[in-house]
């Protein structure tokens, strides 16, 4: 019977430390990931207004949706202007990764 015991102790003992070897993989997985795959978020529209002061801007889609961003300073939005037809790429984060002036609106 006490054999038994052991074997059993033994088969859970290696159990629990392969369990804690898988996890601390998975936090490294986990913990390594940041920053690598970043999802950019690709809108045209029209500039309906630009803060050098700030560095923010709204743009107005084409469907007609507004959408608020941040560039990391105003200078990347110096020889940008309200009515300017933009690309924009940014991330989840609604901070601006490019601009790109497309042309002037008419309106």
């Amino acid at each position: 019977m006490t054999e038994t015991i052991n074997i059993r102790s033994v088969k859970v003992f290696f159990m629990l430390v392969v369990a804690l070897f898988m996890l601390s993989f998975t936090g490294t997985a986990v913990s390594g990931e940041t920053g690598e795959t970043e999802l950019v978020i690709k809108v045209a529209g029209t500039l309906v207004d630009v803060n050098l002061d700030d560095g923010k801007v709204v743009i107005r889609e084409v469907a007609g949706k507004t959408t608020a961003l941040a560039a990391e300073s105003g200078e990347a939005l110096s020889g940008f202007d309200v009515g300017d037809h933009v690309v924009i790429e940014y991330t989840s984060d609604m901070m601006i990764k490019s601009i790109t002036k497309k042309g002037k609106s008419r309106e």
